[in-house]
């Protein structure tokens, strides 16, 4: 039996419970839209105004659920790694962290070149599955430029799907970053009628969406681009202490996001995220990897998939541990298999980060690709087909036997997971071969990876139209 989605921490009286008190905060308290375009495109579709609160009645929230998919499939450059979502389980990585962690352990500031790398790593490991988004904030590169650099940066080294940068900061740059997809494809229209990006629209808690948000959701709607609503509340900071009233701000703030986005474009792809945190009010802060965190995330997950039908992503694989060590790793593989084993369809932040997502690593990068190996091959479950019994094998056997050498041995001895970079070998044959640690194994296979990637998967017209695109919009300041 699959695993993915057998942790239920919710029942469906729970689940409703939950739906219900979340559709009273948008009929009775309503959300600030700071738009005067959102309050408008609400007023004309009957909701009841007052200044800039809209007031969201269960006809309306319902209509637009039916109105959203329940899957997508997200196009890369490379169709072969397309992949849909809102089925099986997603991987894409960290975004908004302020720090790159270098090999020796350092925190600075981060590059384009960090950046690039990033993008290089993200390609190479195998269960990342989309690239792109906003690891890193490339502090050599001017702001109003930067989200466009980022997103022709991953577009030259990757070609998995490529979420757009949150770092967009104008409608201009918004739809800059959108065109250069249409570029990059060579046709006008490309965009209009394939899923090529997501962008992630952030309310801030409790119930306000930002001028900011608004137009992000508004462009991409537009654009027919999937959008990705994550509301992030924090227990006793932004929101009631209790764990459930965190689940309902955050599900009345996402859904409020979502109606927006259905009544600009009908249809349009709408990917309720998790995001919530545990307020540590002992140090005035919050905690992403705290098992607080971790409850909040599966009840969110539970209500995506099982009570909304949509995609279900979360903000999962995380931890505040300042370097990779024994924390780092509790603490990212317990955040990762309880979202996992809820049933996420897609992740955030889950390859990478370090410090309560204040920075990246790309050693912790590869160590947490092996890591989703691991679960991913365990959300299969076990084999329990008759053959997989092997009863003849076992009937056939004299006491004391060993089977090493059987023909079922012989032929499936390969089938079992193995690690990439954790050492599985006898103590001697580490000791042997110098001590190394797991750090000095990820920091190999970085560099590895990183000085056999080519310096651009694009062709030479490919590279040449984005060039010039990015230098007139450069130009155009």
């Amino acid at each position: 039996m699959e695993l993915s989605g057998q942790l239920k921490l919710l029942t469906a009286d729970d689940m409703a419970a939950i739906h219900e008190r979340a559709l009273a905060i948008l009929a009775k308290k309503g959300i600030v839209f700071q738009s005067d375009d959102a309050v408008e495109t609400f007023r004309r579709h009957g909701a009841k105004i007052s200044d800039h609160t809209v007031f969201m009645d269960k006809t309306m929230v319902e209509q637009a659920l039916r109105q959203c998919p329940s899957a997508f499939r997200l196009e890369a450059m490379n169709d072969a790694r397309s992949v849909t979502v809102g089925e099986g389980l997603l991987i894409h990585p960290a975004g908004g962290e302020v720090f790159f962690v270098d090999e020796t352990g350092a925190r600075r500031a981060p590059t384009l070149a960090d950046f690039a790398d990033l993008q290089k790593v993200y390609q190479a490991c195998g269960n990342i599955d989309i690239a792109g988004y906003q690891p890193l904030s490339p502090a050599d590169t001017p702001q109003e430029i930067k989200g466009l650099r980022c997103m022709e940066t991953s577009l030259r080294h990757s070609d998995k799907p490529l979420l757009c940068p949150m770092e967009l900061d104008t409608v201009g740059q918004k739809e800059d970053c959108l065109e250069l997809f249409n570029v990059a494809y060579g046709s006008e229209n490309y965009l209009d009628s394939h899923y090529l990006t997501a962008h992630a629209v952030c309310p801030n808690s409790p119930f306000f969406y930002s001028d900011f948000a608004c137009e992000g959701i508004r462009v991409f709607a537009e654009r027919r681009q999937p959008v990705v609503i994550v509301s992030a509340p924090m227990t006793g900071i932004t929101v009631p202490v209790f764990l459930a009233s965190a689940v309902v701000l955050s599900l009345a703030e996402m859904l409020a996001g979502l109606v927006y986005a259905q009544l600009i474009t009908a249809g349009v792809p709408v990917v309720m995220s998790a995001s919530l945190t545990y307020g540590n009010l002992r140090y005035a802060s919050w905690e992403c990897a705290s098992p607080d965190t971790a409850l909040m995330l599966c009840a969110s997950v539970q209500m995506f998939r099982d009570f909304y039908h949509l995609p279900a992503r979360a903000q999962t694989g995380v931890t505040s541990a300042k370097r990779v060590d024994y924390q780092a790793g509790a603490e990212t593989l317990q955040s990762f298999l309880t979202s996992a084993l809820a049933g996420v369809h897609l992740t955030s932040q889950t390859v990478g980060t370090l410090a309560n997502l204040m920075a990246v690593s790309l050693e912790k990068t590869v160590l947490d690709d092996e890591l989703i190996g691991r679960v991913r091959y365990m959300l299969r479950g076990m084999d329990t087909s008759e053959p997989s019994f092997a009863m003849d094998e076992l009937f056939g056997a004299e006491p004391c036997a060993d089977f090493l050498t059987s023909p079922e041995t012989l032929a499936h001895f390969r089938d079992g997971w193995q690690p990439a970079v954790s050492d599985w070998r006898s103590f001697d044959a580490w000791e042997e071969d110098g001590c190394r640690d797991i750090l000095d194994s990820a920091r190999s296979k970085v560099e590895a990876i990183l000085e056999a990637a080519p310096p651009t998967l694009l062709d030479e017209a490919q590279e040449k139209d984005i060039a010039a695109f990015v230098k007139k919009v450069e130009e155009r300041g």
